[in-house]
């Protein structure tokens, strides 16, 4: 070979490692290109029109929930406050050809790039209040993979209606739920179905959720089709989250104190019958208690039309209250019905007569003993009080009395046995 040929080979394999090197510069550029504006030939290409399957069918859409926070339970308002991860999943066979020619198998996109796209038109057929959380950006997330599936993931805090029935209350057990459903679409065009995984439940709750009055034993899931008034279907999932109360600050804060309200009302069994300021004062104070517990238990409450657990409770401890006071009415009218046994109604117009002769009292008499003792006659003894020689009627205040102390518990007790027996 001679030294001219053995130039051009020289010169031939330079040029072509500086095509090489252009080539693959250029493949290079054109893949930062593509990384860099793949999102803008999406939301060009794709934009806000909804996928259309090959067959026909309707968009399937898998739902998931996480239950992060459970705030409050309204029993006045019927609603409660909890906050949530909404997971969004379909398929969209659409972005496969635009994701392939991105370096990379997923592609995600921000909150503002979100606007521009078609989402599932999902909302909360019960919510009175809803906020999408935006600190420090708005919290919403949407990627897509190179099999063509979406999912979509947002974090949202939710006022629900709840309606509650409170005959048991505080015995009660609620049933708060969680309703997602499509609202343009018909189950025809988009199907709501919630995701299943294995073990995995689509309804999560987290673990450190704690509620002050209610124990969450359960949340059950179903699915639904309801008509509205275009005569069409659609989509609805729904998460029945089970609620009991817990009765342990009911106990201590409403039965306990009103059950010791019934047994001093008690107190005036053990008082004499001639005790009148002493034991009006004790009854008018027990019923007047009971009265304002009772209030401040309802306080909370809304006004329904039927009898709750706790109003059988305080009605039938302020019966006992009220009973007590009777009671004494009674007693004190027997203890004084020998005094007002003479008493006519023809008397009532005539006015008393003031006598202007005093009485002559008679002097003690002395009495001698056969043991040569001198005592006064107990007849005309000024020290010694009439008021201890009792009536019958005084006697027989004193048995209604004596037969209150254990009638009263008695029926007490068993109104306490068929409460707690039927309410438990």
């Amino acid at each position: 070979m001679t030294r001219k040929n053995h130039r051009f080979l020289v010169l031939g394999l330079v040029v072509t490692f500086i095509c090489f090197l252009s080539e693959t510069e250029g493949e290079n550029i054109a893949k930062t290109f593509l990384n860099h504006d793949v999102h803008a030939f999406v939301l060009k290409e794709i934009g806000k029109v909804p996928p259309a399957p090959e067959n026909g069918s309707a968009i399937i859409v898998d739902c998931e929930l996480n239950i992060d926070s459970f705030d409050s339970i309204n029993e006045a308002n019927m609603d409660f406050t909890v906050g949530i991860f909404l997971h969004l999943y379909w398929h969209d066979e659409r972005y496969i050809q635009w994701i392939m020619k991105s370096s990379s198998h997923k592609v995600s996109f921000d909150h503002k790039s979100m606007e521009k796209l078609w989402l599932p038109d999902i909302y909360f057929p019960n919510e009175k209040e809803a906020r999408l959380h935006s600190v420090f950006v708005p919290n919403k997330m949407l990627s897509a993979n190179l099999g063509g599936n979406v999912s979509y993931t947002a974090r949202v805090s939710l006022k629900l209606n709840c309606p509650m029935q409170l005959k048991n209350y505080p015995f009660d057990r609620q049933t708060c739920s969680i309703e997602m459903e499509s609202f343009s679409l018909s189950e025809k065009s988009l199907k709501l179905r919630w995701m299943a995984t294995g073990q995995h439940r689509p309804v999560v709750k987290n673990e450190d959720v704690e509620l002050p009055q209610f124990t969450i034993t359960n949340v059950n899931i179903r699915n639904e089709s309801r008509t509205r008034r275009d005569k069409s279907g659609h989509s609805c999932l729904i998460a029945d989250i089970i609620l009991e109360r817990r009765i342990k600050y009911y106990i201590v804060q409403m039965y306990i104190p009103s059950m010791f309200v019934v047994f001093l009302s008690w107190m005036s069994f053990w008082l004499n019958v001639g005790a009148v300021p002493g034991r009006i004062s004790l009854g008018v104070l027990t019923v007047l208690t009971m009265v304002t517990q009772s209030s401040g238990v309802n306080a909370s409450l809304p006004r329904v039309s039927y009898t709750k657990a706790i109003d059988v409770w305080m009605s039938t401890c302020l019966l006992f209250v009220f009973a007590a006071l009777i009671e004494f009415a009674v007693a004190n009218v027997l203890s004084r019905r020998d005094l007002n046994r003479a008493f006519r109604l023809k008397d009532i117009p005539i006015l008393p007569r003031i006598s202007t002769k005093k009485k002559k009292t008679k002097s003690a008499e002395v009495v001698i003993g056969e043991n040569g003792e001198m005592r006064l006659n107990p007849d005309t003894d000024p020290t010694l009080s009439k008021s201890m020689n009792r009536t019958p009627g005084h006697i027989q205040a004193m048995y209604l009395d004596v037969a209150s102390r254990f009638l009263f518990p008695f029926f007490f007790a068993m109104f306490n046995v068929f409460y707690w027996t039927h309410y438990l």
